[in-house]
């Protein structure tokens, strides 16, 4: 059974304003999918049980309404009425909900790449923030959690490096613990297939790269590396996830070492989810972080760690003002981030994370912080207004996490207008070669409210002993991309009687790779031409105006490239009005795999449909030429025994004649 707690109430109205009138895709909404990837439970203390919680943000009454799925089959549902302004929290047993992976090198994967039916559905009846915590003993982590409304059909996973440890003696080595990389994929939707394409030939459960499954609504989907003696640092990170509806994934980790400098060393799991491709910028600028008071490097690579992931080939890099890479599609770049920013562009979208660092190493234990995994918003997808959480999962004695922080990225022309729940915050530091700088702010555990006049970057985050927390304080999740797609009508002729078929095709795309990158997976329109010069072979469904007939057409694809065909109408050329007319492709229209509208420009060509082997007598097509001159038929008569007699029979005796 879940806790209900009321964390805080009663707050302004007004502070949200700007948020509200916003009106984009954002982390503002009223529906949400959870699930709980494996964390590692063997660690010796159990100072806590260990907890899933979800901590839903509200502004106003609100009803909440949660529709969950164990992992034992049975099912828990809740209904709550919030009165006002509020951050409620659900605890939930995490036992009940987290997918069982592998715990050992070699180890089987119980729930690996088999749809699981473990999942939380929130619903609201006011537009509201959620977010997610697991914690367990010295391994926690929390995500900023989607609305279905910005969740896409396509992404590509970040997550970070497998690890393992062993016992040694004098004669031997045998590996008693494993740490994979992992991602799990949520079904929103029934008769989902989702399709996955992993960097590397094989998971904790099969060999190969590609999988392919059938999910449900509330389905969840884990992938796990194999972890083994001989392959100890496989990363899932770059493994292509598509599918047919709206997805949720979460890139996420058993419980990472960053960076993986020795065998032994704290680690903590990772978990985030991950916005999809068709909502990635080309310009991230990351803050360095604030690390934690008691912090302790044991040498220069004992650093945090930012992973530039790109999507598609060809994508370079320029970091500072300096190119420093071209990345092949699913292919990342590590770049250690200490204590200067990062002003990070690129030719093509990127997924730009930051892993947090291990903060024990040596011996040493109980230093403050550990790994977490921050998707850091790019600046296409700002928003001026956030309603953030910074959390504390335990609600008495001593507090969990000691350090909370905020860092944003702001303007420095708008700095002044910067507004941490009300309060001015501290100057910027100026990021060289930009006009933006970096405000870092220590607050409370609870809700917060950040503004300004202008669109600026958030990250959250927190430490405790051994421990960690961080997200994205939010985004937009607009699809940044406006492809240009030329629709072509293919020119036609055939004579009367003859069998044909009209066919409209892609001419060209100004990109490939920004029409996958803007969501669209079908694309509708209409074609007309003239009704007395083609019939279709089968008439069902067409409108006829006057003497034009019109097909409605749609085409539903996973990729689209120069070529496709995408309209097809046989039938037969016949006689009809005219010799030549116009085979018109128009009111196209694009939509996401969620069946949301898109702006995708479209160019359409028109075709020529021509009829052959005819004439014009005046205006009318005749099958022959009456302009041509008329040659008289030349007679020829034979007699019975088929001699020839002349052009005329005139002077013949009676008999019986032929004419040939």
């Amino acid at each position: 059974m879940a806790r209900i707690l009321v964390i805080v109430i009663c707050l302004l109205l007004s502070s949200f304003s700007t948020a509200i009138a916003q009106q984009v895709r954002d982390t503002y909404g009223s529906d949400f999918w959870i699930a709980v990837p494996p964390n590692d439970h063997s660690s010796i203390g159990n100072r806590d049980p260990s907890i899933l919680s979800v901590f839903v943000v509200c502004n106003e009454p609100t009803t909440l309404r949660f529709e969950s799925q164990k992992r034992d089959g049975t099912a828990f549902n809740s209904t709550i009425n919030i009165p006002g302004a509020a951050v409620w929290e659900l605890r939930f047993a995490t036992s009940d909900y987290e997918l069982r992976g592998v715990t050992t090198p070699g180890g089987r994967c119980v729930d690996c790449e088999e749809p699981i039916p473990s999942s939380i559905h929130v619903t609201t009846s006011m537009e509201v923030t959620v977010y997610a915590v697991i914690r367990d003993d010295n391994t926690s982590d929390a995500w900023l959690v989607l609305p279905t409304d910005a969740l896409g059909t396509d992404y590509v996973v970040s997550t970070y490096a497998s690890s393992a440890e062993a016992d040694t003696t004098f004669f031997s080595r045998t590996f008693t613990s494993a740490f994979p990389s992992q991602f799990l994929v949520i079904a929103t939707e029934d008769s989902t297939v989702v399709t996955v394409q992993l960097p590397v030939n094989r998971s904790a459960s099969a060999e190969g790269d590609f999988r392919s499954v059938v999910l449900q609504r509330g389905d969840t989907y884990l992938v796990q590396a194999y972890v083994s003696a001989q392959r100890q640092n496989d990363d899932l990170t770059g493994s292509r996830v598509r599918a047919t509806k709206p997805i949720a994934v979460l890139g996420a980790h058993f419980r990472a070492q960053v960076p993986i400098l020795t065998e032994q060393a704290s680690r903590d799991c990772l978990v985030e989810q991950l916005p999809s491709t068709d909502v990635w910028g080309k310009r991230v600028v990351v803050p360095p972080l604030v690390p934690p008071a008691d912090i302790r490097r044991v040498s220069a690579s004992d650093v945090s760690i930012v992973r530039i992931l790109a999507s598609s080939t060809s994508t370079g890099l320029t970091i500072n003002g300096n190119p420093v890479a071209v990345l092949g599609a699913g292919a990342y770049l590590d770049v250690p981030l200490v204590n200067d920013p990062l002003d990070i562009t690129a030719t093509n979208p990127i997924l730009v994370t930051i892993i947090d660092r291990s903060a024990n190493r040596q011996n040493g234990a109980g230093r403050s912080g550990d790994p977490s995994l921050i998707v850091v918003p790019p600046v296409e997808q700002f928003l001026s207004s956030y309603r953030i959480t910074s959390i504390e999962p335990r609600q008495s004695g001593v507090a969990f996490y000691t350090q909370h922080q905020i860092t944003c990225i702001v303007p420095l022309t708008h700095a002044d207008s910067l507004r941490f729940d009300g309060v001015l915050g501290p100057a910027p530091v100026p990021i060289p070669g930009t006009t933006l700088g970096y405000v870092h702010v220590n607050v409370e555990k609870g809700r917060h409210t950040v503004t300004c006049d202008t669109t600026f970057g958030i990250i959250v985050y927190g430490y405790g002993p051994a421990e960690s927390y961080g997200y994205t304080g939010g985004m937009a999740f607009e699809r940044l991309y406006t492809p240009v797609v030329v629709l072509r009508a293919v020119d036609r002729r055939g004579r009367p009687g003859s069998a044909d078929t009209l066919f409209c095709v892609v001419d060209s795309i100004s990109s490939e790779q920004e029409v996958r990158l803007s969501g669209a997976r079908t694309v509708r329109g209409t074609l007309s031409f003239d009704a007395t010069m083609f019939v279709p072979v089968d008439a069902q469904g067409i409108r006829r105006d006057s003497l034009r007939s019109h097909v409605q057409w749609e085409y539903t694809f996973d990729s689209l490239v120069v070529g496709d065909t995408i309209v097809r109408v046989p039938g037969a050329h016949v006689l009809g009005s005219d010799t030549a007319s116009v085979i018109d492709i128009d009111k196209s229209a694009w939509y996401a795999g969620n069946g949301d509208s898109l702006f995708v420009r479209s160019d359409e060509r028109d075709g020529v449909l021509r009829t052959d082997g005819i004439c014009l007598d005046g205006t009318t097509p005749r099958l022959f030429d009456p302009t041509r001159p008329q040659v008289p038929r030349q007679r020829r008569y034979y007699d019975i025994r088929g001699r020839y007699i002349g052009s005329s029979l005139e002077g013949q005796p009676p008999g019986v004649y032929f004419e040939r």
